[in-house]
C-alpha cells in the first residue's frame, strides 16, 4: 500500500491535494501539518476524505519544521484525534499515554539522518509496545546500511509486528519500491515531483509503476561516472517496460550483502564494473560459458533467487570490431591492462585467432592473464614499442574523466593502418585516441563497447533488445 504525503502551505490546499491523491488511488494520505504556514482550528474537513488519514506534526529534531512547545503539539493532536484515523508521534514522545487514553491509533516513528545504523540499533529504536504501528526511517549511505534494514525487517516479521522501514537517500529508494518484500504495512510517496516530504521519496505515479516493475542496476566503486543508468532507462522507456536501473555502490567487503539484497528484494539483474568483475565470481551460484572464458563477470541475472554471472563485455568488443569492419584473425594485437575488461578483450581476440600480447603495470597480473590465454606474450612497454601491432586496445583507466591527460603507453606505438580501441567512454575522445588518429590509425571509443554490452545485458534480463540508436542517443544527450 502507498500513503501519499501531502505538503501544502494551508489546510485548504492540503484538502485539495489529498482529494487528488485519493483520485490517483493512494491507499492512505498523510497530512504534514508541520510544513504549513498556519494551522486552522477546524480539522473536520479531513473527515470527508474516502481513504484513511494520518496527522503528522514533525519536530525539527526528527526532520520536520515544527518549533512550537510540547503543550502546543498536545493541543493540536487532541483535536486531530477526533478527525484522523492515525496520529504520527515520535517514539520518545511524552504524549503517547494521553492520546491513547483518547482513543488514538498511533504510529510511533523515528528518523535517523546520519547513516550507519546497525541492525541492533534499528531494532532497539523500534522496540515500542504502546503503539499500533512502528515506523523507522534511516539514512542509507552504503550497501551495509541497506542490508541492516533488510535484516531488521526479517526480525520484525518474525515478531509479527506491524511496521514500516524506510531507507532515506538515493540508495534507500529500493526500500520504498519493495515494501511488500520487506514486510512493511505501507510506504510513503509524494503526490508529485517537487513535493517530497523526505530525502529519496518517490512520487506516487513513479512508485506505483516501479513497485510493479523490474529492478536492475549496477555495482562497483565508484559509480558516479557511469552512464549505464541512462542507457538502460532509455531502453525501458522505448520498449514500454516498467523498470528501473539503480546505482548500488559497494566496496569489496559488501558484495555478499549486495547479492543477498538482490535475492531478497527481487532485483532482476545488475551490471558489475571496476573493481568487482573478478571478485564477485566465487559469490555467485553459477557462471556461464562467457564468464568462464573471460574469467570475469560484468552481468548478473537473478533466476528465481539463483544468481548467474555472465560476460557481455565480450559482446561489447565483438560489436565494436564488427561495426568498424575489423576482423582479428591473423592480426597482432596488444592489450593494455590486465583487469576484467582486458580479459574480455583477450577472450574475443583469442577466439578470433589473433596473436596476443599484454602490457600491464603489474607484471604478475599480466602473467596471470597470459596463463588464461595460452600463447599470450607478456611485454614491458619498451619491448612493445620495439614491436609492431595491427590492433591496440586500452583497458586501463588512464585517460578517463579525472585523468584526461594521461596515456597508458607512449604514442610511438601507433602507426597508419592500425585499429586502435579505447574501452573508456567518458570522455568519448581520449588523448589515447587523439594520438592514434594523428598517426593515421582507425579508432573507436569505449562508447560502442558500452552500448553493445548493455544491449546484451538488457536482453538477458528482459528477453527484449532495443535498437542500438536508442542507447546511442541517450549517451550523446548525457555527454553533451
Amino acid at each position: 500500500m502507498i500513503c501519499a504525503s501531502i505538503v501544502e502551505a494551508d489546510i485548504e490546499a492540503a484538502i485539495r491535494a489529498a482529494r487528488e491523491a485519493e483520485r490517483r488511488l493512494a491507499d492512505l494520505v498523510e497530512i504534514r501539518f508541520d510544513l504549513m504556514d498556519s494551522i486552522s482550528e477546524d480539522l473536520s474537513p479531513f473527515e470527508e476524505l474516502g481513504v484513511p488519514t494520518i496527522a503528522t506534526l514533525r519536530t525539527e529534531e526528527e526532520g520536520g519544521r515544527f518549533t512550537g512547545t510540547l503543550e502546543q503539539r498536545l493541543a493540536f493532536f487532541e483535536r486531530a484525534v477526533e478527525h484522523f484515523d492515525l496520529i504520527d508521534l515520535e517514539i520518545d514522545s511524552q504524549m503517547h499515554s494521553n492520546l491513547r487514553g483518547r482513543g488514538a491509533r498511533i504510529i510511533c516513528s523515528t528518523h535517523r539522518f546520519d547513516p550507519g545504523a546497525s541492525v541492533k540499533e534499528i531494532l532497539d529504536l523500534l522496540e515500542m509496545e504502546d503503539c499500533d504501528l512502528v515506523k523507522g526511517a534511516f539514512m542509507v549511505d552504503s550497501i551495509s546500511d541497506l542490508h541492516a534494514i533488510l535484516v531488521a525487517s526479517r526480525v520484525l516479521m518474525e515478531r509479527s509486528k506491524d511496521f514500516i522501514l524506510i531507507g532515506m537517500g538515493e540508495l534507500g529508494a529500493i526500500t520504498r519500491i519493495r515494501t511488500c518484500e520487506l514486510g512493511c504495512s505501507f510506504t510513503y510517496a509524494s503526490l508529485e515531483l517537487g513535493k517530497e516530504a523526505a530525502p529519496g521519496q518517490l512520487d506516487l505515479k513513479t512508485l506505483r509503476e516501479l513497485s510493479r516493475g523490474m529492478i536492475t542496476g549496477i555495482t562497483g566503486y565508484p559509480l558516479s561516472h557511469s552512464l549505464s543508468p541512462e542507457l538502460h532507462q532509455a531502453a525501458f522507456e522505448h520498449l514500454g517496460i516498467s523498470g528501473s536501473y539503480l546505482r548500488f555502490p559497494a566496496d569489496s567487503g559488501e558484495l555478499d550483502k549486495l547479492l543477498e539484497i538482490m535475492r531478497e528484494l527481487r532485483i532482476r539483474g545488475i551490471n558489475v564494473t571496476i573493481p568487482h568483475k573478478e571478485a564477485i565470481i566465487p559469490l555467485l551460484d553459477e557462471v556461464d560459458d562467457t564468464a568462464r572464458r573471460a574469467g570475469a563477470v560484468n552481468t548478473v541475472v537473478n533466476q528465481d533467487g539463483r544468481l548467474v554471472g555472465l560476460n557481455t563485455d565480450i559482446d561489447g568488443v565483438a560489436g565494436t570490431f564488427s561495426g568498424a569492419g575489423i576482423s582479428p584473425e591473423g592480426k597482432r594485437a596488444l592489450v593494455l591492462g590486465a583487469g576484467g575488461v582486458a580479459k574480455a578483450c583477450c577472450a574475443f581476440l583469442a577466439e578470433g585467432e589473433a596473436s596476443l600480447s599484454v602490457v600491464n603495470r603489474s607484471k604478475e597480473r599480466a602473467e596471470k592473464l597470459a596463463e588464461q590465454f595460452p600463447g599470450t606474450d607478456v611485454l614491458s612497454e619498451e619491448e612493445a614499442l620495439r614491436a609492431e601491432f595491427d590492433i591496440v586496445i586500452n583497458c586501463t583507466p588512464l585517460g578517463m574523466k579525472g585523468f584526461p591527460d594521461e596515456l597508458p603507453i607512449d604514442p610511438g606505438i601507433f602507426h597508419e593502418g592500425q585499429f586502435v580501441m579505447d574501452t573508456i567512454y567518458n570522455p568519448p575522445k581520449t588523448k589515447f585516441l587523439v594520438e592514434a588518429e594523428r598517426k593515421g590509425a582507425l579508432t573507436r571509443s569505449g562508447i560502442e563497447m558500452l552500448i553493445y554490452q548493455a544491449l546484451s545485458a538488457f536482453e538477458v534480463w528482459t528477453g527484449l533488445s532495443p535498437p542500438y540508436e536508442v542507447m546511442a542517443r541517450a549517451i550523446r544527450e548525457e555527454l553533451e
